[in-house]
């Protein structure tokens, strides 16, 4: 409506354009350490066809994903005590300016909010860390993996080059002006952990509510929204 996205980033490209690549694609050690078991699941799978052997890996990936939340909360219930326990406070639990910085830098770190987000649940499963804790860290870590988006950018050489760079800043500026956004203003802040805790209680007693969550915001509804635009 304003076109504050299009117009700041279209004048931050245009100061940052033409420079070196500073593309840290190469330095993903995450996906370097998942590689070998993700290459022999490929092999497992190698003999279906390329829709099943897809389907088959994705849920193969959830149920790990499940499996080491488990092992991973159990693990931190007793690692998360004493001094360590005392940093991670201070480093998460001091308040939403430390937090956010914390679940940023995190983020940059690992190259992926998903990983940084699935660390921190369990430690709020378990009572270590409340709600308004993890809060400003979960928006810390969506500011953060803007980051890695924005160096890769850099890596497109040519005329679309500005435009690689743009939309990386579009990006990057939608999730810094939002945080900054709730943060001014009192009652926006209160809305996302109000919600959050009404819904958490909700489907702790019904679990069939978390299903129709997942499938009606991450499935229906894009569905429709593309249904409508097409």
């Amino acid at each position: 409506m304003t076109g504050f996205l299009a117009k700041s980033s279209d004048f931050l490209a245009g100061l940052l354009v033409g420079g070196d690549s500073v593309s840290i694609k190469g330095l993903n050690f995450v996906k370097v350490l998942t590689g070998p078991a993700v290459d022999l699941f490929k092999g497992a799978y190698g003999s279906l066809p390329d829709l099943w052997a897809g389907v088959c890996l994705a849920l193969t990936g959830l149920a790990f994903i499940f499996i080491s939340i488990i092992y991973l909360g159990k693990l931190l219930k007793h690692l998360m005590v004493g001094k360590a326990k005392q940093i991670l406070h201070k480093a998460i639990g001091r308040g939403p300016a430390t937090g956010i910085f914390s679940g940023m830098m995190m983020t940059i770190a690992v190259q992926s909010s998903s990983t940084c987000t699935s660390l921190i649940v369990p430690l709020a499963g378990n009572g270590i860390f409340k709600l308004r804790e993890v809060y400003p860290f979960t928006l810390g870590a969506n500011i953060g993996t803007t980051i890695t988006a924005l160096l890769a950018a850099t890596a497109v050489q040519g005329d679309m080059g500005f435009f690689a760079l743009q939309i990386a800043l579009v990006h990057l500026l939608f999730n810094v002006s939002a945080v900054l956004l709730i943060y001014i203003v009192p009652f926006l802040r209160n809305i996302p952990p109000t919600v959050a805790r009404r819904f958490a209680q909700a489907a702790s007693r019904k679990k069939w509510m978390v299903l129709a969550y997942v499938v009606g915001v991450f499935f229906i509804l894009p569905a429709i929204l593309i249904a409508i635009t097409a």
